[in-house]
């Protein structure tokens, strides 16, 4: 499965608040449309591209073995890994109350939980901050996890049965999430009494949105949010492309495909030739950078008064050095972990 991150440990005794309550695990998930991020009790780690997609015939489809992971839930075959059909980078708020969010979901928290032990567990996700205070998309978001889960794993000769059910939901602003990782310290286990005081700024840069948090006394005082993220750059390089060397067809790429080749070089494969795209990428990643500057500047926030300026997500990453160079703000640093920040929180949260 493509840019998979996984570890295991054996799980370690419940948590004595949860067990007070009930609950006998706790998983922090981000249910997003480029990617599937979980972190688990015992340090239990899943990260991978949202290539869930519904198999009508398996029989057929796996004839040959692949490398693709199968899971069955509710009577319905689903594969895991094939990086041509990733999510599509929608944005909006009907998929919180969807089967598909459902599904994805069920499949990412299955990666961590150990077979034959069923648990019951609190759960803790977030949606983007522009959705944090629709009370529809919580209700909905909560209405979707909630329940009991058997599903059965397939990898090769490799069958599970994992079973568990959701008793309790927690939904919250995804800034919250880092957050939460930005102030615990590993070498306490408690969250940071200093920078908890410390007032600071989140800028979540996502696959389709940027979440933005302000951060005083350990809660979020305010959020903002705006649709453009890591798939601008990607849809900013195609139209490019497209009209600048349509021989190339860059369309037959869908845009999960383009980010994956891109990721590994300038020089990408499309069923046309092998072309290179290190022009478009260099004044793609330029443009974006700069209206990402441009919207967090334009929001009148009190700069000054900020101890930190946080970025995190994926985005933070393929923006790194020119968000440094265009803030020139000592302030400013790159979340450690920055992809999985949010899902450490999450999981933090939890435990809250």
């Amino acid at each position: 499965m493509f840019n998979k991150k996984k570890e295991k440990t054996d799980s370690p005794q419940v948590d004595p608040a949860l067990a007070q309550a009930g609950i006998d695990g706790l998983v922090g998930i981000d249910v997003a449309n480029s990617t599937i991020k979980v972190w688990a009790d015992g340090d239990q780690k899943a990260y991978y591209r949202n290539t869930v997609r519904e198999i009508k015939d398996a029989g057929l489809v796996y004839s040959f073995k692949t490398d693709y992971h199968m899971y069955v839930l509710d009577n319905q075959v689903y594969e895991v890994g094939d990086i041509s059909v990733a999510g599509s980078g929608a944005r909006g708020n009907s998929r919180y109350g969807s089967k598909s969010f459902r599904v994805e979901a069920a499949i990412g928290i299955a990666h961590v939980m150990k077979p034959g032990v069923k648990k019951r567990l609190r759960v803790v996700t977030g949606v983007p901050s522009a959705l944090a205070k629709n009370a529809k998309v919580l209700e909905d978001v909560k209405k979707s996890l909630l329940g009991e889960y058997k599903i059965k794993s397939v990898l090769w000769e490799k069958v599970e049965d994992i079973e568990f059910e959701i008793v309790d939901v927690i939904v919250v602003p995804q800034p919250l999430g880092t957050m939460y990782a930005y102030l615990y310290d590993p070498s306490t286990g408690k969250l940071n009494d200093k920078l908890i005081t410390q007032k600071a700024l989140v800028v979540d840069i996502g696959w389709g949105t940027t979440d933005i948090a302000i951060l005083e006394a350990g809660r979020v005082r305010s959020t903002f949010g705006f649709e453009l993220g890591t798939s601008d750059y990607i849809s900013s390089i195609q139209e490019a492309v497209n009209a600048e060397m349509p021989e190339a067809n860059i369309q037959a790429l869908n845009p999960h495909e383009l980010d994956v080749k891109l990721l590994e070089g300038p020089n990408v494969e499309t069923p046309f030739g092998v072309f290179d795209l290190s022009k478009f990428a260099a004044n793609a990643k330029q443009e974006q950078a700069e209206k990402i500057y441009n919207e967090v500047m334009g929001l009148g926030l009190e700069f000054s008064k900020f101890y930190k300026i946080i970025f995190t997500g994926g985005g933070s990453l393929l923006y790194s050095d020119l968000l440094i160079s265009q803030f020139n703000d000592p302030r400013l640093i790159i979340q450690d972990d920055a992809v999985m920040a949010n899902v450490h929180g999450f999981y933090l949260l939890g435990k809250q």
